[in-house]
């Protein structure tokens, strides 16, 4: 894959916002005019070290800053992570500082609730070169969060939903619904750009793409819309869940009217992340992510690291020969219906991970179930 078309379709997500602002859509999007000279600036340093260093950066990497949530989601990926000995917001500051040197552009901010952790908001709002995408449950946004988010001016946050009230409070607990609604009318009236994120299953696909709900979510404000297909990671992972494929085919139809139709900027996962060869996209291009205890994991749903962001520098986890041997490895290759390639190649991976010694990130679910009552 050639480099300006990985920038075209990661980066484009976001710049896309602000060529539609000057057809007339998503007004909100216009304050950050300054986002596209910082993608540009952030796209000449990784091509500069590509070319001295020969060492490919990342245009984005996924940060989870605390595994803690305030919800117990069913199937939640994340179920199995410890819950302790979290990287200190210090750590985080150093690791966003060093990954802005060198180009990165984007970090997508998971969990856990991010908003769990103290002084978040403030260390995302002092790298202003940085765009934050914050994928959070909602629950914990007021007035005054919403407004500490409207300051920072670099933030995005996307508000988890699954489809209407009975769904959204029957996979994520009783009146979360309705506190998703007010956080949404705590941050369109702060100004904020934000979007809604929802998990594809089985039980909401129909609804996802319907008219109703994608007309409520843009009269409530959301400027973006991102549908991430479920993946059976964890032990609390429910294979019925996982969506067939006839069901996906179908979802995918209703994505695309969204685009032609409506005046919302709509991701779909998988489908949008995997290019030439159906290789994923992300891992080809360097991304990976960083769980609360600082390991460093080729993505969210394959839980194991050989490297620390505590223990090593950013360059020195950009040289990762574990990460390395699985971005030129056929374990990135989608070949069924399920929606990461590395938990579908499962066994392939197990190789890689024998050989660099890598380990497992996650433990058993019984180890967490004293902290997460």
């Amino acid at each position: 894959m050639k480099k300006k078309d990985t920038l075209r379709t990661l980066e484009g997500v976001f710049l896309q916002g602000i060529r539609m602002q000057r057809r007339g859509g998503l007004r909100k999007v216009w304050k950050f005019h300054t986002i596209f000279r910082h993608a540009v600036s952030s796209w000449l340093k990784r091509r500069m070290i590509r070319r001295r260093k020969d060492l490919l950066v990342p245009i984005a990497v996924a940060l989870s800053p605390t595994m803690r949530c305030n919800l117990a989601c069913e199937g939640c990926y994340a179920c199995d992570y410890p819950n302790d000995d979290e990287i200190s917001i210090e750590c985080i500051e150093s690791l966003l500082s060093a990954a802005e040197n060198m180009g990165v552009f984007l970090f997508v901010i998971t969990g856990g609730e991010p908003l769990m952790k103290d002084g978040i908001l403030e260390v995302f709002g002092k790298h202003k070169r940085l765009l934050f995408l914050m994928v959070t449950n909602g629950t914990l946004i007021d007035k005054n969060v919403a407004e500490t988010i409207a300051g920072a001016g670099n933030i995005i946050p996307v508000v988890s939903i699954e489809g209407d009230q009975n769904q959204t409070d029957l996979r994520r607990g009783r009146g979360v619904y309705d506190r998703v609604k007010s956080a949404m009318s705590h941050l369109e009236n702060a100004g904020v750009v934000f979007g809604f994120s929802a998990m594809v299953t089985s039980r909401n696909f129909g609804t996802l793409t319907t008219d109703q709900f994608v007309d409520e979510m843009v009269d409530r404000g959301c400027s973006l819309g991102f549908y991430t297909e479920y993946i059976p990671t964890g032990s609390l992972a429910d294979w019925n869940l996982v969506l067939e494929v006839g069901e996906q085919k179908q979802f995918r139809q209703g994505i695309l009217e969204i685009r032609r139709n409506k005046p919302l900027m709509a991701v779909h996962m998988p489908d949008d992340e995997y290019g030439a060869g159906n290789k994923c996209m992300g891992v080809v291009g360097g991304c990976f992510h960083i769980n609360s205890q600082g390991y460093v994991e080729p993505c969210p749903f394959t839980h194991f690291a050989s490297n620390n962001i505590r223990e090593e520098s950013f360059e020195e986890i950009l040289r990762s020969e574990f990460l390395a041997q699985v971005r030129s490895s056929d374990a990135i290759v989608r070949r069924g219906h399920l929606g990461c390639a590395l938990f579908e190649n499962r066994e392939m991976l197990a190789g890689i991970i024998s050989e660099t010694g890598a380990k497992a990130t996650d433990c058993p679910l019984e180890i967490n179930k004293k902290i997460r009552k």
